[in-house]
Formats: structure tokens, sequence, C-alpha cells
């Protein structure tokens, strides 16, 4: 089992409570230290104390299975506006807001996120001034999804 697999069992095992959820992990050597990032989300948004508690926890837990040989950086976090959308539970707490979607076949899609479904989502695509259109767009199709911030 690799290191990610190892993490994502411990993430999994400290989890408050199912309103939490584990987006993504990247643990990558650098030089002689192994940066870990560990991102979680919530279906309500998750604050710094559950990450702060949970990170303390891997870290506990790192030091007592002897997981890690050599020094590493920690850094659990929510997943910030740079991180693209990973799941489709992401998708829900983001209705109504402006996407930018990167499809497979490299064509991008702006617009608002109007419905999410099992296996698609509807995004109201402006087209003309005043004019938009609603695209239907399976998960299996899309690349990446950014959440874009209105001001």
């Amino acid at each position: 089992m690799g290191l990610e697999e190892k993490l994502n069992e411990l993430v999994l095992c400290h989890l408050p409570d199912d309103r939490y959820y584990l987006t993504d992990i990247n643990a990558k050597e650098a030089g002689a230290n192994t940066k870990i990032c560990i991102f979680l989300d919530g279906d309500e948004g998750i604050d710094i104390g559950v990450c702060a508690k949970i990170s303390r926890e891997i870290a506990k837990d790192l030091e007592a299975l002897d997981i890690m040989k050599h020094p590493y950086t920690l850094m659990v976090s929510s997943p910030g506006l740079d991180i693209p959308l990973k799941l489709p539970r992401q998708y829900h707490r983001n209705l109504g807001k402006k996407l930018r979607v990167r499809l497979k076949n490299k064509e991008q899609i702006e617009g608002k996120l109007m419905k999410v479904m099992d296996d698609f989502i509807v995004v109201d695509e402006p087209t003309k001034p005043g004019k938009s259109k609603e695209e239907k767009i399976p998960f299996t199709e899309i690349e990446t999804t950014h959440v874009l911030v209105s001001f």
C-alpha cells in the first residue's frame, strides 16, 4: 500500500461525521523532505478548527505507526479557489455560483451552476447580452471545474 492510500485510511478515521469528506491527497518529495497536502471539505464548508484537529491526529498517527522514515511537512486545509472541484458532492455547495468548466475535448464553458444531478451538471452559459443557454455537462466529460470569484 502506498503512502497516499495509507493517508486516505487515516484521514477517513478522523473525520468528525459524514458532513465532512476528503477531496484530495498529494504527497510529493521535495528534496530530503516530503510535502503532504490533505484537502478536506464539508457539505456546509469546513472551518480551520476541524482541519487543525485532523492535522494533529494525522501527525500523531504518522509518528505512532512510523510511516514516515524521513522529514515531512503536513498541511491539512480546505481546497482554495485555485484547486478544482473533484467530487460531485462539491458541486452541490456551489449551486448558483459562476464556474469555468474545462471539458476533456479542451472546450471551456463559463456560466452559472443551475443544477447538479447524479451524472451531470447544468450550467447557464451567457451567449449574447441578456441571452443565455443551458448546457448539460456529463461528469464523464469534465476535465476540471473552477469556481469563479465575483466582485
